[in-house]
């Protein structure tokens, strides 16, 4: 990877560790009849709103 001025990473991921991070692109909701799209940063296999939701609060610390 190459950096700029302001120490940003420009190109591909070179650690495979943030390659594979990312979910395959082009997947979709895993609930029949769900026609959404699902983010490659989504590692989910529902969409937001066939996802259970989390009972932890929002600004607690792990």
């Amino acid at each position: 990877m190459k950096t700029g001025r302001t120490q940003a990473l420009f190109g591909t991921p070179t650690r495979l560790r943030d390659v594979a991070r990312q979910a395959v692109k082009g997947r979709h909701c895993s609930v029949f009849g769900c026609t959404t799209l699902l983010s490659t940063y989504n590692t989910s296999d529902t969409c937001w709103l066939h996802t259970v939701p989390s009972t932890r609060h929002p600004l607690a610390h792990d």
